[in-house]
């Protein structure tokens, strides 16, 4: 049996899963007017996450930082390409094609949020942003709001079909590692570092600041 090294670390781990959570609570109570309130708390603390996982990818360990991914789109295209024809090399960070679209995914989200909050649903709900731009803005943001929730939609939807294609084709269990945070040894890559606690509230402060502000305002 493989030996295992640490890859994935808590923050990072708990990030995924609590962004899972609120991804699942926001879709639903995106649909119901009695869960409307709590949707905007969702997305406060969904702004709370991001902000902490873009901190984290210049403060974090050594796989969960930026600098650790792989950008490069023509290399995401070729090592999907790859993918489809069942070509595939394990590694312990982000693959390319995962780099960039954690990177997608932090942006749509971002942008989800924003417009969320310019947008109202003209019967009882509206956006604590709303009173600061006109009708025609507030009606453009959520058109975009409604567009960008299909594109996440979808793109959760192949996250969780590559989970599958890997565990069956390959032969590669990913939840896991995002759970315990190890994965087999492979040649000499390293394991990550141990995590810095003075980094931890640094990124976790300003997040904290911003989703407790968020809930002071109006909506």
């Amino acid at each position: 049996m493989s030996s295992m090294i640490k890859v994935w670390d808590i923050p990072t781990r708990l990030f995924h899963w609590l962004l899972v959570v609120l991804f699942v609570f926001l879709i639903v109570s995106g649909e119901s007017d009695d869960l409307m309130e709590f949707h905007f708390y969702a997305g406060y603390l969904l702004a709370g996450l991001i902000v902490f996982r873009v901190l984290w990818g210049f403060l974090g360990t050594k796989y969960a930082r930026f600098t650790s991914f792989k950008l490069n789109p023509f290399e995401a295209i070729s090592y999907t390409k790859g993918l489809l024809k069942a070509q595939h090399t394990s590694q312990y960070g982000h693959t390319p094609a995962g780099s960039l679209m954690v990177i997608v995914l932090l942006l749509m989200l971002a942008v989800q949020l924003l417009t969320g909050m310019m947008s109202t649903d003209d019967i009882i709900w509206n956006g604590p942003l709303y009173n600061y731009v006109d009708d025609d803005t507030a009606g453009l943001a959520g058109e975009i709001h409604e567009t960008i929730q299909l594109l996440l939609q979808i793109m959760v939807g192949i996250h969780v079909l590559a989970i599958i294609l890997y565990k069956v084709k390959f032969k590669e269990a990913l939840l896991p590692a995002m759970l315990h945070g190890k994965k087999p040894k492979q040649g000499d890559e390293p394991e990550r570092e141990g995590l810095s606690w003075i980094k931890l509230i640094a990124a976790a402060t300003p997040s904290a600041g911003l989703t407790y502000y968020l809930f002071t305002l109006p909506i």
